[in-house]
């Protein structure tokens, strides 16, 4: 049985370490992007600004879901400390 504080440790790590990754695809892809348009002609200005507003809106719903992990998490640690505390607890007579 894993130790509830290791658990949540492994689970915080292991959600940074997927935001981390998808800022660095989103990264990479985006450096890219520019470095490939950079060799070609450039797309009108509405279709630039398109794509902005489409990558803005993309890393707010990233940013969203990140959070409702992280208030998960929270509620998962809280419960969890609240049993152990309860059980820890002696029967009163």
């Amino acid at each position: 049985m894993m130790i509830p504080e290791v658990q949540v440790f492994a689970q915080v790590a292991a959600i940074s370490a997927g935001l981390v990754g998808a800022i660095c695809g989103i990264a990479v892809a985006t450096y890219r992007s520019v470095k490939h348009t950079d060799n070609k002609h450039l797309p009108a200005n509405t279709d630039v600004s398109q794509r902005i507003d489409q990558l803005q809106q993309s890393i707010d719903a990233i940013a969203i879901e990140v959070e409702r992990m992280a208030e998960a998490q929270r509620f998962t640690a809280r419960l969890e400390a609240e049993r152990e505390s309860r059980q820890a607890l002696p029967a009163q007579s």
